[in-house]
């Protein structure tokens, strides 16, 4: 009992004594679980959590059990009869499958990272590697084959990948090779195959978790290798309260256990590159695609002068009407959804924005509707300007609808589908959408970033990226790399069958250093130009960062209250003597979400020191101000 609500309370050790200073001690209404469920490494890994991303001792526990554990509502007996058969049927994600051997030969490179991570493995010894290997060189069967060293020492392992629900293909492939050894872990899993599945990892039934960012807290006793596939994906990071690293976490975790942790990318993070290059992890390289496979030639094509009434070049339709004609698939690659990204008056130039966030509501077709992709909200496309009361409304730009609607038009006999994130409302979608591509069911792909990821197919020849600038024009500090990072990922989608793969990238910034590096398949001139940049303005990887949001429904007390506290962390600094350096208070990139006002204030420095300044400014809000602050520790953005 907590006044007048009943909350969820979690015992950390107990003590023999009904005494509490002034306080009158209240008994325990009814206790959940019959068993332990908080084991030492549990109650650690709290502690770790709660002191290096700002929250409460509680909050952290709160967020492991959450993750882990079934709900308590759920959890009416601590034993599998609370399972019915029908609920184990439908507990989908835990194969059935016997585990195939692989029979796979290795690469030298691959056979080189598998010697060097399974020495680890039997050694005991908690060390990281990076292992950065082009896209098609055979990361996957290097991340197998350690994991089969691990189960032979009879060691657990945990596999992450960005978003589960988008990779069908690398699911099935390690589901085959592990077999009931294997649970796989996501947002979508229920709480029935949620308790089923942490029942299997605690008692060594399960000993593969392969999942997305939570699984990383899988409960098991023994483990003996962590792998983070596309370990630069922003992904891993959690936005929400306690705002965790499954990165960070994994490293606190091998540590614990003495066990191995493999970070993968063919585009990895500047950060976990220079760790590399100064040698606090051990670097793993694999140039080479499989079979000596060509990456795809790379062609730039500039917007500059194109006027046309389409989106679509050309040269890159003549290249997309060449593909269908060779039976073969072609990848149209925008990472904007929607049919147009705005609507504005002609008369007034007023742009029509969301009436609870200052961004422009994005036009979508069938139905003709405007969607906001921040707080959902929905609304008819407006006949008249509000402002100005004339009717010469007109939507601009392109998003992938637009994209779709016009390769239709110009190639009526092709099968075109769309991908995006209005079109995979669920995990099923996504996976009819993969069988269509797999069976010769789509000729032309048309989709977002979810498609930069998870496909594998022989046929895909071409990918065709337009307007690859859009990441370049936000006011971020990893604008170039995502840039880089998204043009070299989608790239590697084509030219992994026996066909040549070729990629063409429309562009209004053809010089840009993040694109032509991304054309030359060129990760390490990428990284110098990009690390000059960020030394100039300190920023990562030669710092780190905290980013502070003040949140009022008021806007007049939002600005006033952000620069009360700025003021008051400015004292701080100079008082402590503590060598950080402050930016704002700024209105954020969006400035009001959800009819929320939001302030923000950054933090460079050492990261000790701004843990000390982001606890004081928790505090200072606590006592001082009625505004909702969120602290976000190494931030994957400032926007």
């Amino acid at each position: 009992p907590f006044g007048k609500r009943t909350l969820t309370g979690y015992v950390l050790r107990a003590v023999e004594t009904d005494i509490c200073g002034d306080f009158t001690l209240k008994a325990i209404s009814k206790i959940i679980d019959a068993e332990t469920l908080i084991t030492d490494e549990t109650a650690a890994l709290a502690k770790y959590i709660c002191e290096s991303y700002v929250c409460s001792l509680g909050e952290s526990l709160a967020c492991i059990i959450a993750l882990t554990m079934t709900p308590p509502k759920r959890r009416k007996a601590q034993s599998s009869s609370a399972i019915t058969e029908k609920e184990r049927r439908n507990c989908k994600d835990l194969t059935c499958i016997k585990p195939q051997i692989s029979s796979f030969p290795l690469t030298s490179y691959q056979q080189n990272a598998v010697n060097e991570i399974n020495k680890i493995i039997s050694s005991g010894v908690s060390q990281a590697f990076l292992l950065r290997g082009v896209t098609a060189s055979g990361k996957t069967e290097v991340y197998l084959n350690c994991i089969e060293k691990a189960l032979s020492l009879n060691k657990s392992a945990i596999f992450l990948i960005p978003e589960i629900s988008l990779t069908p293909q690398f699911v099935d492939i390690v589901q085959r090779r592990f077999g009931e050894l294997c649970g796989v872990w996501h947002s979508g899993v229920s709480s029935v195959q949620k308790y089923e599945l942490f029942t299997s990892a605690k008692s060594g039934k399960i000993k593969l978790m392969l999942g997305a960012r939570s699984a990383i807290f899988a409960p098991f006793s023994n483990l003996g290798l962590i792998i983070i596939d596309e370990e630069h994906d922003r992904a891993y990071k959690q936005e929400q309260k306690p705002s965790y690293d499954a990165r960070e976490i994994a490293f606190w975790r091998a540590k614990y256990h003495n066990a191995a942790v493999v970070l993968g990318s063919a585009t990895p993070s500047l950060e976990s590159f220079k760790n590399a290059l100064e040698k606090k992890i051990t670097l793993l390289e694999m140039p080479d695609r499989i079979d000596k496979k060509k990456l795809p030639e790379v062609k730039i094509l500039s917007l500059k002068n194109h006027r046309g009434g389409g989106m679509l070049l050309n040269e890159t339709i003549e290249a997309v009407s060449e593909t269908l004609k060779r039976k073969e698939q072609a990848i149209v690659f925008l990472n904007r959804r929607g049919y147009s990204p705005s609507i504005m008056c002609r008369k007034c130039l007023s742009p029509y924005q969301c009436p609870s966030c200052s961004v422009s509501m994005v036009y979508h077709r069938n139905p003709d509707v405007l969607k906001c992709h921040y707080c959902g909200q929905i609304v008819k496309l407006p006949a008249i300007c509000p402002a100005c009361k004339s009717r010469e409304i007109a939507v601009f730009g392109t998003g992938t609808q637009k994209v779709e609607e016009e390769l239709k038009k110009l190639f009526p006999k092709a099968k075109t589908l769309r991908l995006d994130g209005d079109t995979t409302v669920s995990k099923k979608s996504y996976r009819e959408a993969y069988d269509a591509v797999k069976n010769d069911g789509c000729d032309i792909l048309v989709g977002t970033q979810m498609i930069a990821k998870g496909f594998d197919f022989p046929k895909v020849s071409l990918v065709c990226v337009i307007d690859a600038d859009t990441a370049l024009y936000l006011p971020d500090f990893k604008s170039a790399e995502r840039t880089f990072q998204i043009i070299t990922q989608v790239s590697g989608r084509c030219g992994r069958g026996e066909t040549a793969g070729k990629v063409l990238v429309q562009t209004s910034r053809p010089d840009h250093y993040a694109i032509v590096r991304a054309k030359d398949h060129d990760f390490l001139s990428f990284y110098n130009e990009e690390t000059l940049q960020r030394k100039k303005f300190f920023y990562p990887p030669y710092c780190d960062l905290a980013k502070i949001t003040l949140k009022h429904k008021n806007e007049d007390k939002a600005e006033r209250e952000s620069e009360f506290m700025f003021s008051a962390l400015c004292k701080f600094i100079e008082n402590e003597k503590i060598p950080l350096k402050l930016l704002g208070p700024a209105p954020a990139y969006i400035s009001k979400l959800n009819n929320t006002y939001r302030k923000h204030i950054i933090i460079k420095g050492d990261k000790e020191d701004i843990l000390s300044l982001a606890v004081y400014a928790k505090d200072y809000v606590c006592f001082y101000s009625d505004s909702q602050i969120s602290i976000e520790i190494s931030p994957q953005d400032l926007i």
